[in-house]
């Protein structure tokens, strides 16, 4: 894209520039050293992606945009990978063996900074977890001064999640697990997402009291009844509860809940785009990795998927049913049906239906690239018009070159590649085979169904198999072009 363009772009979120002032005297540990059995992968289950991305890289995001003064990330053996897969300034503590929530934050006490004074502890495996469910929870923790903070959804019914206990006055006095609880529910219920903010000090003098489950772990749960027996000073609450949105307790512990996760968080890039000035036409069919920025204007057709670190201008039409990949697209480009690949495309360029860039292609503007035609590889000048069933490789085009149908580049000798050079002004007959390595100067000209073996001099007509000069090309005057 233009560097000084001023047309609105719909950026990544940790790409925009803003946001909140930051929290230096907070630390934010992401617990991600669970076994995720249920799986049933080879795969660490916060390494699965989505949208693009590692799951627990969206809540590492989520957690960097708050502007921390630390993010520290547990990690065990079944997660150990996550150390090369993540981005951002991160510290990472080492659990051992996965004892539990309370015990990965245990682990993780000794790599807080001295002047983080609350710790805020959330789950990779939550990657719908949002930035301003962090900020809210922080906020709230700051303004009310409680030990112990915790964020609670609503649902209809409680499921599998913790619930609160309270007392005759409303204060919460623990969390019960689900699967001890005997209590009966009527109507929508709160109930324990996982995430929470705790004061430091309180929480280094405290973690050591947390017991042992009967199922042989240490539930950081078990905080909350600690602290609801803290009387604090002006009969604060010790126990803060915040409330947050249904989606944000979304544990992955299957691949059907990652495919729920996956639906959220494509909805929520969906609607950053669309809100942006981008044409969705169908949402429900487009799909749109995290690191994706488009430009206003832009109408995406259904079934298109664009993937990894794609730019895409202003006033562009991409679809229906095309593949873009870690590539560039300049403005007011078409691109119909098509599969792009690591490649960049410039402004007013027309491609497909059918046709396939794969990567190292670097397209000038106003091109035309029509069906069925592949390049690789390949640098096509502008105003260069390659229309069908054509293979471009390991090839430099000029301007204004004309590839009739069928043309190959023959690049491979069965050992080594070659390259094709072409000049400006060529025309290329249908059905040609340019047997690399291989160079056509200036406005020369191959018949139909040439085999070009040797350079073809500037100027030059060459026909035949193998092909052979018979004289300068046309003029545009004499093919009745106009000048």
């Amino acid at each position: 894209m233009d560097p000084d363009s001023t047309s609105p772009i719909s950026e990544p979120p940790d790409r925009q520039p803003g946001g909140v002032t930051g929290y230096g005297n907070i630390a934010v540990v992401i617990l991600t050293a669970g076994r995720g059995t249920r799986m049933r992968s080879a795969t660490p289950k916060v390494l699965h992606r989505i949208a693009g991305l590692p799951m627990a890289e969206h809540v590492v995001r989520a957690a960097h945009e708050i502007n921390p003064g630390q993010i520290i990330v547990t990690i065990g053996p079944t997660s150990a990978p996550l150390r090369d897969a993540l981005s951002h300034d991160l510290t990472f503590s080492w659990q051992a063996e996965p004892l539990g929530t309370g015990d990965a934050v245990r682990a993780a006490l000794p790599q807080l900074m001295p002047s983080i004074e609350w710790v805020v502890v959330i789950f990779g495996d939550h990657p719908l977890m949002s930035s301003e469910t962090l900020q809210s929870l922080v906020d709230a923790t700051l303004a009310a001064q409680p030990l112990l903070a915790t964020v609670a959804v609503v649902l209809p019914e409680p499921g599998p999640y913790g619930r609160y206990r309270r007392d005759g006055r409303g204060r919460i006095t623990g969390i019960v697990e689900a699967h001890e609880d005997t209590q009966t529910y009527d109507g929508p219920t709160p109930v324990n997402s996982g995430a929470c903010c705790i004061r430091r000090d309180w929480l280094e003098a405290t973690i050591g009291d947390v017991p042992l489950s009967r199922k042989g772990e240490y539930y950081l749960t078990t905080l909350v009844e600690l602290a609801a027996q803290v009387t604090l000073p002006d009969d604060r609450d010790p126990v803060l509860l915040v409330t947050a949105p249904e989606e944000v307790a979304l544990g992955i512990n299957d691949r059907v809940e990652l495919a729920r996760a996956e639906q959220g968080i494509r909805r929520r890039i969906n609607e950053r785009h669309m809100r942006a000035g981008v044409t969705l036409v169908d949402p429900d069919n487009t799909f749109i990795d995290a690191d994706i920025s488009i430009g206003a204007d832009t109408r995406i057709e259904p079934g298109c998927l664009l993937r990894g670190r794609t730019a895409i201008g202003s006033g562009c039409r991409i679809g229906p049913n095309s593949v873009i990949e870690d590539s560039t697209i300049h403005d007011n480009v078409v691109i119909r049906a098509s599969f792009v690949e690591s490649s960049e495309v410039g402004e007013g360029v027309d491609i497909g239906p059918f046709a396939h860039l794969r990567p190292g292609v670097r397209v000038a503007p106003h091109v035309h690239i029509g069906n069925y035609v592949e390049l690789k590889n390949a640098r096509i000048g502008s105003g260069t018009q390659i229309g069908h069933v054509s293979y471009i490789g390991d090839a430099d085009l000029g301007e204004r070159v004309n590839v009739g149908a069928g043309t190959i580049t023959c690049n491979f000798d069965g050992v080594a590649k070659h390259q094709t050079t072409i000049g400006d002004d060529v025309f290329i007959g249908s059905d040609s085979m340019l047997v690399a390595p291989l160079t056509l100067g200036n406005s020369s000209r191959t018949g139909a169904g040439a085999v070009v073996t040797k350079n073809v001099p500037a100027g030059k007509t060459v026909v035949g198999i193998p092909a052979r000069v018979i004289g300068p090309a046309p003029t545009p005057a004499a093919r009745g072009e106009r000048k």
